[in-house]
């Protein structure tokens, strides 16, 4: 196949303006040394739109690929500047929390926080598959989604210090939210809205020095995420499922042993990390414009657990770091693109990895 004006079957340039402006603000009162609130306003507005710039071009590869044609003359598409749709919003955010400290070593707290994202404007926004007419045309955006988070915690000091804890738990609700899909015909790729979905778990910290330089950290999360409200038109453009997993792991957590000790005049350590990751859709699982058609590019990344060790020696301002990242050379799949075209759709762990690192403070 050949007419092609680059390596590309299709390239042009585009660009956003987005303008925000916000006024915001938090107030703390103490009832007491052990009893405290605090509550916080934000409002904001924001606008964004899209441009088109002129001199790319679009072709017919992906139609004569896909149909094995061969010594073909490509047909080549001029791409016409255009000036994007203008998107506009605003939106009132607020915080507010309840601390209380039962006992001088431990801090209980509850709060309530809203939160939203600017709009998202396509810059292919009306744009017709060559590939396939018939395929969906690309939407104008995504509008702001918002959620809203209860979360109850804890914080505490014990045995003297020689434990540390925080824990806490949260009930996320996340409306109107803004995914990314990509067309089947010729992997456009656009923003859009999908209902409603709800993400609720528990996430801990802790950390263990029994003293002569020894000590232990251990921190994870369980979560549970799904999209709980989607209707039928929701779904036929982005692809998406009710019931679907949310791309985040149902567990991730890891743990860290080191032990600090001296060498002449020099401080020194040792470390070695556990952490474990728990796989996950890594996007939606149906054709966007075709609800009943499975997306040929969905995928799941890997469960994978990888471990790194460190030691180092250290004197007044400089610190001189050994390292091994890595250790098994594990090559789980960590992300997955939507994209079909892109050299590389899947990343994995970085291999294992040896080095040195050496710091001086001035």
């Amino acid at each position: 196949m050949t007419g092609l004006p680059d390596e590309y079957y299709q390239s042009f340039a585009g660009y956003f303006d987005a303008i925000e402006t916000a006024a915001f603000g938090e107030l703390t009162y103490r009832f007491s040394d052990q009893f405290w609130v605090t509550g916080g306003l934000r409002y904001t507005e924001t606008a964004v739109q899209s441009f088109t710039l002129p001199g790319g071009y679009n072709s017919n590869y992906l139609a004569v690929a896909l149909g094995g044609f061969t010594d073909v003359e490509l047909t080549v598409f001029p791409v016409v500047g255009v000036e994007g749709l203008k998107v506009e919003a605003d939106n009132l955010s607020y915080k507010a929390s309840a601390s209380y400290k039962p006992m001088e070593n431990l801090t209980t707290y509850a709060s309530i926080a809203t939160g939203f994202r600017s709009p998202v404007a396509n810059a292919r926004a009306g744009a017709v598959s060559i590939v396939d007419p018939n395929d969906l045309v690309i939407p104008n955006g995504a509008d702001s989604d918002e959620l809203i988070n209860y979360e109850v915690g804890a914080k505490g000091t014990f045995f003297n210090g020689k434990l540390t804890s925080n824990l806490a738990a949260y009930y996320i609700i996340w409306s109107d939210i803004q995914v990314q899909a990509n067309r089947l015909s010729d992997q456009v790729q656009f923003a859009t809205n999908i209902g409603e979905a709800v993400s609720q778990g528990i996430e801990f910290e802790v950390g263990f020095y029994p003293g002569n330089g020894f000590s232990l950290f251990v921190n994870g999360s369980i979560n549970d995420t799904e999209i709980t409200e989607l209707t039928p038109e929701e779904a036929a453009i982005s692809g998406a499922e009710p019931g679907l997993q949310l791309a985040m792991p149902n567990f991730q957590g890891a743990a860290t042993a080191r032990y600090d000790f001296n060498v002449g005049e020099m401080d020194a350590f040792f470390s070695g990390t556990a952490a474990y990751v728990g796989d996950f859709p890594a996007m939606l699982p149906n054709v966007p414009g075709r609800p009943t058609v499975p997306a040929p590019t969905f995928d799941y990344t890997d469960a994978y657990t990888v471990v790194n060790l460190q030691a180092g020696l250290s004197k007044d301002n400089w610190q001189l770091t050994g390292y091994v990242e890595n250790l098994f050379d594990d090559n789980s799949i960590t992300y997955v693109h939507p994209e079909s075209f892109i050299d590389a759709r899947y990343a994995r762990q970085r291999p294992q990895t040896f080095g040195v690192r050496v710091s001086v403070d001035y």
